[in-house]
């Protein structure tokens, strides 16, 4: 978890607003600001679908406000969301790895268990945005369903980052779990928790670059 203040989710929805209201750069800069709220959270599942659920709120309330760009404001600003679950996956996939490394310290079954969850990630992305759409009005509505939709068929960034990332670490966690033996059952039960703040840690490493890349692009 980052060390600094953490958004709450209203100013989360806030700025996601904001910036599709603002209209520049919205998939860029949804990419940064989910990555920041995620990475001021555990990316366990609840945490996670809280974030999402207010950034899509705040892209659904931005989209509604910009009826004449309001289909490309919302292709950008979802773009951006899977943008940064893909950075969530690549945080994961470096904490359950070093996770899985450390037999001792952290359960085999809840490095299994943080496996499920970013298996889980795409369908937990697009649920979200579908839940979501339900309470926009009609045209946000019709046209966040259709993204979802479309998504659903065809896939998203996510859901292949995810699915290299399961492969790989699933073979890793089978290895470990037979070398392991005894010790990794006998390593303790709460270690889900620190798998997820691990994540999150990795997140903002992750987050930090993605600003210093920003930063050093304004200076060109």
């Amino acid at each position: 978890m980052s060390d600094e203040k953490e958004f709450s989710l209203e100013q989360i929805r806030a700025a996601a607003r904001a910036l599709v209201i603002a209209g520049q750069d919205v998939r860029k800069k949804l990419d940064a600001l989910t990555v920041r709220a995620l990475a001021q959270r555990d990316l366990a599942e609840q945490q996670v679908r809280e974030v999402l659920t207010a950034i899509t709120e705040g892209i659904s309330l931005g989209a509604a406000e910009r009826a004449d760009e309001m289909r490309a404001s919302l292709t950008d600003a979802l773009h951006g969301m899977d943008d940064a679950l893909q950075h969530a996956a690549e945080a994961m996939n470096l904490a359950l790895g070093e996770a899985n490394s450390s037999v001792r310290e952290f359960a085999q079954q809840d490095v299994k268990q943080g496996l499920n969850e970013l298996k889980n990630l795409e369908a937990l992305f697009l649920e979200t945005v579908g839940h979501v759409a339900q309470g926009a009005n009609e045209l946000v509505r019709q046209e966040m369903n259709r993204l979802v939709e479309h998504a659903r068929r065809t896939g998203t960034g996510t859901g292949d980052r995810v699915r290299t990332v399961a492969e790989d670490l699933g073979h890793r966690v089978r290895t470990t779990a037979a070398e392991a033996g005894d010790a990794g059952r006998r390593a303790a039960l709460e270690i889900g928790s620190r798998v997820a703040s691990l994540a999150s840690r990795k997140l903002s490493e992750i987050a930090d670059r993605i600003a210093r890349r920003a930063e050093q692009l304004k200076q060109k």
